[in-house]
């Protein structure tokens, strides 16, 4: 009689058998299919009829291209990331960057609306900075819309779908939008 608390297994009224529990084997499948469709999310989403692909990525920084500031290369962009980073003063946002034919689009994770739209013809310029600082996969993108004087520099950690790739991606869509009968970007896409 050394069981535990006094009371006598037989007397659990057949509590101890291993009985399936509904509603936890239920939360679990649930979260299991969620991990799978976050799985499947977080890989690039390419949408083969519309050419549509998605990024997850972190929004670092927007500087503004300014000759009076030095700023005038992704370069000086980057420099000045680092001495950012070095004070503590980044902060990131995650994101989705969509690119499409006609515009590269910045998506919230949570609510799905759209945080900005640059539609192709307005990115002058796209590049991949790898292991340049403690972000070792920065996709920049400078965006110019007509009604700005200065462009914009954004600067995006990738890390599922490394920065290289989606430059290829934003690229393959400039060159297209400039025209040119084959088109780049459904062979990029592959």
């Amino acid at each position: 009689e050394s069981v535990e608390g006094g009371v006598h297994p037989s007397s659990l009224g057949g509590l101890g058998a291993p009985s399936p529990d509904p509603p936890r084997n239920k939360a679990k499948s649930g979260a299991k299919a969620l991990y799978e469709q976050r799985k499947n999310f977080s890989r690039s989403s390419i949408n083969s009829l519309t050419d549509t692909s998605q990024y997850q990525v972190e929004h670092l920084t927007t500087f503004v291209l300014d000759r009076k500031d030095g700023m005038i290369t992704v370069d000086d962009g980057v420099r000045r990331l680092r001495l950012l980073d070095a004070k503590g003063k980044v902060w990131t946002q995650e994101m989705l960057l969509q690119v499409e034919d006609k515009a590269v689009s910045l998506i919230d994770l949570d609510l799905q609306n759209e945080l900005e739209n640059f539609p192709i013809g307005s990115v002058q310029h796209c590049q991949a900075v790898m292991n340049a600082c403690s972000y070792d996969s920065i996709l920049a993108l400078v965006c110019k819309d007509s009604g700005q004087s200065k462009a914009d520099l954004h600067l995006f950690q990738c890390d599922d779908i490394k920065a290289n790739l989606i430059h290829l991606d934003v690229e393959s869509a400039m060159i297209d939008a400039k025209g040119g009968k084959v088109k780049k970007r459904p062979e990029t896409l592959k």
